[in-house]
């Protein structure tokens, strides 16, 4: 459904503006005060050394697993289905990895529903991203309700990603306002057609700055304070862990009840893929309570160049495809 055309939401769409800004950057500066502005490091911290054969001590390795969640992200592409199998198989194996986060896209949704379903035939959870492009539907429960019968096997639906941040300026845009009406339509559509059927993660704001706070406390003033935090579960994606601090007040006060999910995080450097998680992912749950955190990525170069991302690169050489250091050590028999 295109911006013009949608529905506003009934609550006070804009009643807090400055107050928000204000609010978020207060808890900032306190919470900073006492936590997080004394240690200005790296959120990895210093490292244990690494073995005399440049692979990581067995407490390191033992520290990383202890730190990891065992969860991904996989980009749907045909191209690596084979590697992906591979690889997830791996992880799965060595007990690192219980869940994939996979995009549902309305663009080549046969071919990715190919991907997402051999994910699925290796047992592990998936959690379904709908695309933004989806949100703009007019009828958005009958998509709803289409996606539903495509993947029974899943239970876990992220509606959209990024949808303020990650669209072309050339649209079509949405407001987080403008999203949040068409949130609480799929809300309520799946709580009265669907109940007990899934549980809906909310678009993820991106952890930079005061942008993602502010944001998520727009979205908890215009109703997402109010839904079922059984039935609900924030996203967060954060690139920077020392900065998640400035979630704090929000998710310990108006949201203090809902679960969150970091769906996406970490480091474009497959030489600090380990120290990012042996430091980083304990700020991530100390910050925003995080119950799970997802890499991102498994393999990043569906659209180009290979990502400093990616666990995996090369999956068209298969059984051959080249793996970091991260992945070596959560995939090595314990």
């Amino acid at each position: 459904m295109g911006a013009d055309s949608m529905a506003m939401p009934s609550v006070p769409s804009r009643r807090r503006g400055h107050k928000v800004r204000v609010r978020v950057g207060l808890v900032v500066l306190v919470v900073c005060a006492s936590m997080a502005c004394q240690d200005r490091r790296s959120p990895v911290g210093p490292t244990m050394p690494e073995s005399s054969n440049g692979t990581p001590s067995p407490r390191l390795a033992q520290e990383v697993r202890q730190q990891w969640s065992p969860y991904v992200g996989v980009q749907v592409t045909g191209e690596a289905l084979e590697a992906y199998r591979d690889a997830l198989a791996r992880l799965a194996r060595s007990g690192q990895l219980k869940g994939v986060r996979a995009e549902i896209r309305k663009s080549d949704p046969a071919g990715g529903a190919r991907v997402i379903k051999a994910i699925a035939s290796l047992g592990l959870e998936l959690l379904g991203l709908i695309g933004n492009e989806y949100l703009f539907d007019q009828d958005i429960e009958r998509v709803i309700d289409g996606i539903f019968a495509t993947y029974p096997e899943i239970r876990y639906f992220q509606i959209g990603n990024e949808i303020t941040t990650i669209l072309p300026a050339s649209g079509p845009t949405m407001t987080i306002e403008e999203y949040m009406a068409v949130f609480q339509r799929i809300y309520e559509h799946v709580q009265s057609r669907y109940p007990g059927r899934a549980v809906l993660l909310t678009q993820s704001t991106f952890g930079s700055g005061l942008h993602g706070p502010t944001e998520l406390e727009t979205m908890a003033a215009l109703g997402l304070a109010d839904m079922d935090p059984a039935k609900v579960i924030i996203a967060i994606n954060d690139y920077n862990p020392n900065t998640a601090v400035q979630y704090v007040g929000l998710l310990g006060s108006t949201l203090r009840r809902h679960r969150v999910w970091v769906t996406e995080t970490g480091v474009s450097n497959a030489d600090a893929h380990v120290e990012y998680v042996q430091g980083g992912y304990r700020l991530l749950r100390n910050y925003l309570r995080a119950e799970r955190v997802y890499w991102f990525v498994m393999w990043g170069g569906d659209s180009g160049a290979h990502s400093g991302y990616s666990l995996i690169k090369s999956p068209a050489d298969y059984p051959n495809y080249w793996t970091s250091p991260l992945f070596q050590l959560l995939a090595a028999p314990q």
